[in-house]
């Protein structure tokens, strides 16, 4: 199991409250990006991930259409990567996804793309609340309460559902939060997250960009 050496403090959210603020947790280094290359076969390829505008965490736009999202946005799309030579590449169809840390597969919910994969990892803020983190539009290769390893894929990225004509194309949704003592992880449903007092959502870019 990954051990937790390395350790960057996390970003507050917008919505933190101000006694969040005066604490800042330390979340452990991750080894996503490396791992995620590595079980797709593109270690050699890939340098780092692209976003486009309304990809990133709290965008309000739709990067695959004009117009707004219906709230922002909670975590943030993989799709793009670039390449030795700095071009944009895209992920592979049904790529595999590893977890950001070892944890415990605490939900599994569908979700418009596909389904949704929630990840309770072995790391506290100080004051109780507890490390998760959700993978979202992907096909699960894990169950419910199965232990996770950060080297091993927990899903692949959905691929050939059906969706409506304004439904963005197949990708990975990866959100990252504190999720309250006590509050049941059946809350952690998307169309309430972004407002849910159960859990207080980070900005995960820092953590899955490759360390050079």
């Amino acid at each position: 199991m990954e051990q937790f050496k390395d350790i960057i403090p996390a970003l507050a959210p917008d919505n933190a409250s101000p006694s969040s603020l005066r604490h800042t947790p330390m979340i452990p280094n991750s080894s996503f990006f490396h791992a995620f290359f590595n079980l797709n076969h593109l270690a050699a390829e890939g340098t780092g991930w692209f976003f486009l505008p309304g990809m990133c965490f709290a965008d309000t736009q739709a990067w695959w259409k004009d117009g707004p999202r219906q709230s922002p946005h909670e975590g943030i799309d993989l799709l793009f990567f670039t390449d030795q030579s700095g071009q944009r590449r895209e992920l592979p169809q049904q790529a595999l996804v590893p977890p950001l840390w070892d944890g415990e597969v605490v939900a599994v919910f569908e979700d418009f793309l596909g389904s949704t994969v929630a990840v309770r990892h072995p790391v506290m803020d100080g004051q109780g609340w507890r490390l998760v983190s959700l993978y979202a539009h992907v096909r699960p290769l894990v169950e419910c309460g199965a232990q996770v390893s950060a080297r091993a894929p927990l899903a692949a990225v959905a691929f050939g559902k059906v969706r409506g004509s304004s439904a963005p194309p197949d990708h990975l949704h990866l959100s990252l939060g504190w999720l309250a003592p006590g509050w049941p992880v059946t809350e952690l449903v998307w169309p309430a997250l972004w407002n849910n007092p159960g859990i207080r959502l980070i900005e995960p870019i820092s953590l899955i960009q490759p360390r050079h």
